[in-house]
């Protein structure tokens, strides 16, 4: 599409976007004023983001008194939806028990004894308070365990916000290096000027390249940090595989980073690859909705926390926080086989109703990328399965469309690509968001000024 043509298609729609949502413009204006940026970078998009008061179930309602289906489910996080009664009850119980009490009170080793039973490679777990504190303290424990300094990760591959882990998430790729051997670019302001000195840069879904930076570095390498990017990048099951034999080969622990991906399946992700890992990053439906983070796996690895070692310890206020392991526990008492199933019969509608959009519409190039409940939208002719690939996506696209989506009451991510389903959704609300999506394309096109609230 002409970009003449489409900056005027978002001018309309983003004008049309602050007429309807002035109150939300408000609480923008009045945050500035406060808070840098006015909202964080997750939240932020442009003009403004929404300001919501309430959710229920598979809704948001926003300051101007308008309803959304909510396919962003708070960054992957809220499975069962808002409000579920079951986590409700169980918040609502820890609460009149105490809020923070300063000891253990038994409801975190219930979630540990459950995550346990799941993932057959957790044999001790340990909680905190997000998914960067995890990421941290796994890599702390594999750089103590294994005696070694650098850790491997993935380019474009996210774990926090922690120096070491800020490396090659979003490089230019100009200064990217080789696509068989990604230079180790710092992509955040402020971190140690050493950071990237510790870090090597491997990429998806290239097994001989991989192969050959592991052999390169073993000596050095305490650890292959992986995120699958779960609904994002296009996962081979295979390549997945191939790089836990290499880690084992190579004598290179492995931390998966399951912090999203653990919404797949009961298992998580290492079920479905049937992968063990040394070590397991979580956060995210974990919680309930709460923040939390948690790490486990091989119980020689984990003992090093177990207070006998000196120079190794992990703590926080706020750790295992009694509301978040409640709301947790009871969130993983519904996510049930039958839930799961639920869930994922709904993802393989979605994407197959996005693949037969997608083939009606050849005035657009995009791709839908899902796995479970969790899936991207991109504007490619490309596969996605690597870093540089959704670098090359056409990024011009997303706004238009996100702004069209949310003019028909639909709320997904708004960089369309880390979307999920919710438990309380049926086939309806997956075939509406199909059908408000082509509405969206043909709105973004010049061939439709349809406007449908859901």
């Amino acid at each position: 599409m002409e970009t003449k043509a489409l900056n005027e298609v978002t001018s309309s729609l983003e004008a049309a976007y602050c007429a309807a949502t002035p109150c939300s413009q408000e609480w923008f204006a009045r945050v500035c004023g406060v808070m840098p940026g006015g909202a964080k970078g997750g939240y932020f998009y442009k003009p403004y983001p929404l300001t919501m008061v309430r959710g229920e179930g598979c809704y948001l309602y926003d300051v101007d008194g308008r309803r959304y289906v909510d396919f962003a489910n708070h960054h992957t996080a809220q499975i069962l939806g808002h409000n579920h009664p079951a986590v409700m009850e169980a918040v609502r119980r820890q609460l009149e028990r105490g809020i923070v009490l300063g000891a253990p009170v038994g409801v975190e080793a219930e979630l540990a004894e459950e995550l346990v039973r799941r993932v057959p490679s957790l044999e001790q777990i340990r909680f905190c308070n997000s998914g960067t504190e995890a990421t941290l303290h796994a890599i702390r424990l594999a750089r103590g365990f294994s005696g070694r300094p650098k850790i491997a990760k993935f380019e474009g591959g996210y774990h926090g916000s922690h120096d070491v882990v800020e490396i090659s998430v979003t490089p230019s790729l100009d200064s990217a290096g080789p696509d068989s051997a990604p230079y180790s670019v710092p992509t955040a302001g402020g971190i140690s000027p050493h950071a990237s000195k510790e870090v090597v840069v491997l990429p998806y879904d290239d097994e001989p390249a991989v192969e050959r930076l592991l052999r390169q570095h073993r000596r050095e390498l305490a650890c292959v940090i992986f995120e699958p990017r779960a609904g994002i990048l296009a996962q081979r099951r295979e390549f997945i595989q191939a790089l836990h034999k290499m880690t084992q080969s190579n004598d290179i622990l492995l931390i998966l980073d399951e912090v999203a991906s653990f919404r797949v399946g009961p298992g998580g992700m290492q079920e479905y690859c049937g992968i063990t890992p040394d070590l397991t990053t979580f956060g995210k439906i974990i919680g309930g909705g709460f923040p939390v983070g948690a790490f486990g796996g091989r119980a020689d690895i984990m003992g090093l926390l177990d207070g006998t070692q000196a120079g190794f310890s992990q703590s926080g206020t706020f750790s295992a926080h009694p509301v978040a392991m409640a709301a947790g526990l009871a969130t993983l008492k519904q996510l049930t086989p039958e839930a799961f199933a639920h869930l994922n019969t709904l993802g393989d509608r979605l994407c197959a109703g996005l693949k037969d959009l997608f083939d009606q519409k050849k005035q657009i190039a995009a791709r839908a990328v899902g796995i479970g409940s969790m899936f991207g939208i991109h504007f490619t002719e490309e596969e996605v399965t690597h870093y540089r690939a959704l670098a090359r996506t056409d990024k011009t696209m997303v706004r238009p469309v996100y702004l069209a989506l949310l003019e028909q009451g639909y709320y997904p991510s708004h960089v369309m690509c880390m979307n999920t389903l919710s438990l309380p959704m049926d086939a309806s609300h997956v075939d509406g968001f199909i059908e408000a999506l082509g509405n969206a394309l043909d709105r973004v096109t010049g061939r439709s000024t349809i406007s449908a609230r859901s």
